[in-house]
C-alpha cells in the first residue's frame, strides 16, 4: 500500500474537501483503541457521521477510492464493530469503493455462530472455501463459534470485488450488500476457538 503521500492524488489539499476521519482512514486508523476506550460512544458517534458525509461526497477520483478500497479491507470488521450500523456502512460502500462489473457468484463466508443467528451477517464474502475456513474457525469463532456461509450472490448484491490488498493476502474478498442476499447455507461448523 502506499503512503498517503506518496501519490499526487492523495496529497493534502486533494483530502480537503472531505471529512478529516478520511485522512486518519486512509493512514491506518487503529480502531481497537477507540472500541476499548471509556469515550467509545463519541468516537461511534464521530465515526456514523464521517460515514454519512462520506454517502455525500463521492471520491474525487479513482486512486482515492482504491485507496479507501484498501483500507476497508483493512479495517471494515473493526469499524463495523465501533459503529454497530451494518446498513450505514453499506451505504458508504456503495459510494465510495469501486463498482464491481461481473455475473453473479457462488461466494463464502466464515461467520460467527452468534452474530448469524442474530441476523447480522458481514460483507466480507470470498470465492474461496478456504479463506472462509480460515475465518469461521479463527477470528470469527468466538462465543457459539464459527461457521461458513454458502450464497449464491447476484450481481446487483455484489459491490466491489478484492482490492489490491486482498488479492495479495489471496484471500479474494468480495463486498456483499447483504440487504441483497437471497437464501444463506451453513456448509460447516466450527466450535469457539478463543
Amino acid at each position: 500500500m502506499k503512503a498517503l503521500d506518496d501519490n499526487a492524488a492523495m496529497r493534502s489539499d486533494a483530502l480537503d474537501a472531505y471529512p478529516p476521519l478520511l485522512r486518519s482512514m486512509l493512514a491506518g486508523q487503529e480502531f481497537m483503541p477507540l472500541i476499548r476506550s471509556a469515550e467509545r460512544p463519541k468516537h461511534r458517534s464521530d465515526w456514523r457521521a464521517f460515514l454519512r458525509d462520506l454517502t455525500r461526497l463521492p471520491p474525487s477520483s479513482s486512486v482515492l477510492s482504491e485507496a479507501f478500497h484498501t483500507q476497508w479491507h483493512v479495517c471494515h470488521h473493526r469499524l463495523r464493530e465501533l459503529v454497530e450500523d451494518d446498513d450505514l456502512m453499506l451505504d458508504a460502500a456503495w459510494v465510495w469503493l469501486p463498482r464491481y462489473k461481473g455475473p453473479g457468484l457462488d461466494l463464502f463466508r466464515g461467520e460467527n455462530i452468534d452474530r448469524f443467528e442474530a441476523g447480522q451477517i458481514g460483507s466480507a464474502w470470498s470465492d474461496k472455501h478456504e479463506t472462509a475456513k480460515t475465518f469461521a474457525s479463527g477470528l470469527n469463532a468466538v462465543g457459539m463459534g464459527g461457521v461458513i456461509l454458502r450464497a449464491v450472490v447476484p450481481a446487483h448484491a455484489i459491490v466491489a470485488g478484492p482490492s489490491a490488498h486482498s488479492s495479495y493476502l489471496g484471500e479474494s474478498e468480495f463486498t456483499i450488500d447483504t440487504r441483497r442476499l437471497g437464501p444463506v447455507s451453513i456448509i460447516a461448523r466450527f466450535p469457539p476457538s478463543h
